[in-house]
Parts: C-alpha cells; sequence; structure tokens
C-alpha cells in the first residue's frame, strides 16, 4: 500500500468538503490518501469541514494569506514524507480509481527512464438545476500549449496557456495546470513560492519543477474535473472570488506575482522559492519553445 498527499488551498469555497469526500469514495481503497488543505474564508467561516478522515487543514480569515501560492505554500506544511503528491484546486471531481491510474502512469514513465511530473487541464463540470454533469469523457486528455497573440502582455514574462488536442499523441507537455500536478512525494520539497498569484503560479511551477530534473509529461488518462469559474452563472461556481472581495488586495499580489517571476526568469535565480540546479533556463526555453528575453514562443517540432 503507497500513500498519496493530496494538496489543496480554497477560498471560501463550498466544494472544498465535497472535493475531498469525492477524492475519497472514487479512490482504489488500495492506497492512504492524506489531504493537506489551507482555506482562507471570508468574514464567517461556513464551510462544514467535519466528517472528513485523513485532512489536516489551516484556516486563515481574509484577507490573510490571500492569493494562490502562499494557500498552496500553507497546504503543502502538512505534507510528511508521503510516497506520491497530488496538487489540485478546492473545486475538483475524481474519476473511479483516480489513484490507481496516477500512479500507473507514473510507473510507466519511470520505466521509460523518466522522471514523472504529470500534469494536464482537467475536463470540466458543472452544475444544472443542483444535478452535477461531467462535460468531458475520460479519454479527453489536453494538452498544454502556448500561444504568442495573447502572450507576455504589458511586456511581462507570462506565456499565454491553454489546453489543446492531442492528435499528435505526444507524451510531454510544455508547462503544467496548477490544478492537477502529480508526482513522487518528493516535490512536496519544492514548496511553492508564496508570492504567486493566478497568472504566474503555472509557468514559474513548470519552470522550477524542470530546472529541478523533473519530466513534465501527461497521464495517460484524464483523471480530473474542475468546476471553472463562470461570472454569468453566481452561485452555481460554489465560491466566492478574491478580486471581488479584496480588489486592492489582489490588485498587489499580482503585481507582485509578476515582479517575482521576472526577477527570478531576468536573473536566473537558483533557490528555495525558484529554479533548481539540475537543469538551466535555456534548456526550459529550448524544450517549450520559449525565448524569455524576446517575449516569443514558437512551436515545438
Amino acid at each position: 500500500m503507497s500513500s498519496i498527499f493530496v494538496q489543496i488551498p480554497a477560498y471560501h469555497d463550498y466544494e472544498l468538503p465535497r472535493t475531498i469526500r469525492d477524492a475519497i469514495n472514487k479512490s482504489s481503497g488500495n492506497h492512504t490518501i492524506n489531504f493537506g488543505v489551507h482555506l482562507t474564508y471570508y468574514k464567517n467561516n461556513d464551510i462544514d469541514m467535519s466528517g472528513l478522515s485523513n485532512v489536516k487543514i489551516d484556516y486563515s480569515l481574509a484577507p490573510n494569506n490571500l492569493g494562490q501560492g502562499m494557500s498552496r505554500y500553507l497546504a503543502n506544511e502538512f505534507y510528511d514524507e508521503e510516497d506520491y503528491y497530488l496538487q489540485i484546486d478546492s473545486h475538483t471531481r475524481f474519476e473511479q480509481d483516480w489513484d490507481e491510474w496516477f500512479i500507473d502512469s507514473y510507473k510507466f514513465y519511470k520505466d521509460l527512464g523518466l522522471n514523472p511530473v504529470l500534469s494536464c487541464y482537467p475536463g470540466a463540470y458543472e452544475y444544472v438545476e443542483n444535478e452535477l454533469f461531467i462535460l468531458n469523457e475520460k479519454s479527453q486528455v489536453f494538452y498544454t500549449d502556448f500561444i504568442q497573440e495573447l502572450s507576455f502582455p504589458e511586456n511581462d514574462y507570462i506565456p499565454h496557456q491553454r489546453a489543446v488536442a492531442n492528435p499528435d499523441n505526444n507524451i510531454f507537455t510544455r508547462s503544467v495546470s496548477g490544478g492537477s500536478i502529480f508526482s513522487e512525494g518528493a516535490i512536496g520539497l519544492i514548496k511553492p513560492n508564496i508570492h504567486m498569484y493566478f497568472h504566474a503560479e503555472e509557468i514559474l511551477t513548470a519552470l522550477r519543477l524542470y530546472t529541478h530534473g523533473y519530466d513534465l509529461l501527461l497521464p495517460k488518462r484524464q483523471n480530473l474535473y474542475h468546476l471553472y469559474y463562470d461570472a454569468s452563472k453566481k452561485e452555481k461556481n460554489q465560491r466566492r472570488q478574491t478580486g471581488e472581495d479584496f480588489p486592492k488586495e489582489v490588485n498587489n499580489l499580482d503585481k507582485k506575482s509578476k515582479f517575482e517571476l521576472s526577477q527570478i526568469i531576468k536573473n536566473k535565480i537558483i533557490g528555495p522559492d525558484a529554479l533548481g540546479s539540475v537543469r538551466t533556463l535555456e534548456e526550459y526555453e529550448q524544450f517549450a519553445g520559449i525565448d524569455f528575453a524576446l517575449k516569443k514562443v514558437s512551436p515545438v517540432v
């Protein structure tokens, strides 16, 4: 029996306990599933976390500890040398036996001599008249690509990521999805950068994992589904938004996050919150088809 650590950040998200229950109910039962959670709540905490097993949770009253970076960091602090590590968002649903499928994909690539980090954008689910519907089938594994036209806005260092079909059956992916990262437990030692906010989080995570020697790979099938936010659906999103509750604080977080990313890339900083030393930034640029200095992305051949 193996153990899996599941890292979850949340901002006043009513899906959080449902996400944890679904992860438990859909697991194979062959492995121990432990959860590390950080929940930031708005004014009053009405998220019911009772009756959940193997969950360690840290609470913050907003605007304390806003932002994905800080929230993931605090959730990650509960990592306790589990064999495997899964990073997700707090509004997620699972395929049956997701744990076996992730481990199987990991071992498949490991046997090929690779050092796997598995990541792809999850499929989608939504609520229609209080019923949950999965919108994508498990066979759909989306490749993470970049699009030049939307990349590097305001001359920053963020390439625009998108999920695209994978007709060529690529096994590598150019970046990661923050809502689905699976690997060996040791990635928990690469602690999340507390300064990261939404736009800069995924590219920095990809850079850090790659330069620490991990190979960015696609899982063999889709195992997760995500409740993507749609402002027109209001309460059906099942969560509050930091930008609506604390616009000034979020604007500052976003600026600080982009500045942090720019400093790491421009100065090629190696360290606990920055790049690893196994591979170089230039090696990632070649792998992913990015030139950060010229602010260009190109197809990978």
